[in-house]
């Protein structure tokens, strides 16, 4: 074997390699919670609608009980309702997946106020409008979709 093929063995797996690992950072998400499905979402411009996933960036007011958990990082979660729709939000827990006392937004059951989202996650300890309450619009990120994921 040549220098030069050893060469293009070594660079071309390595270079498609850099490609998709830049496409992933500049387009995607990658979750690796239980919120939702474990994988890489694609970032789309989709408008927001019931069943959309969004990523987004708990509120100052959410920050306190959210940094008990993660610290600088966007959650994803899947809409539940939207503005001026019926929202039943599903059973809560009274303690987090470790034990501690966790305590559940109230009221469960009402009307979504306006420019706010009720979000969901896929476990019961997921940290969704159970416990942070309504999403406001303007802290969404990005809308997704699963790409590869596994689970789903």
């Amino acid at each position: 074997m040549t220098y030069k093929s050893k060469i293009i063995k070594i660079v071309l797996p390595c270079s498609l390699c850099f490609a998709v690992c830049f496409f992933i950072s500049q387009h995607c998400y990658i979750n690796a919670s239980a919120s939702l499905p474990l994988g890489i979402y694609l970032k789309t411009s989709q408008a927001i609608a019931n069943g959309s996933f969004v990523v987004f960036h708990p509120t100052a007011a959410q920050q306190p009980l959210v940094s008990r958990y993660v610290k600088n990082t966007p959650l994803m979660k899947r809409v539940a309702a939207l503005p001026g729709q019926t929202y039943q939000l599903p059973s809560a827990s009274d303690t987090d997946s470790q034990g501690r006392t966790i305590t559940a937004f109230e009221p469960k059951t009402g009307i979504v106020p306006a420019n706010h989202l009720v979000v969901v996650g896929n476990t019961k300890f997921s940290l969704d409008s159970r416990y942070i309450g309504f999403v406001p619009q303007s802290s969404i990120i990005d809308t997704i979709t699963p790409l590869f994921v596994f689970g789903f």
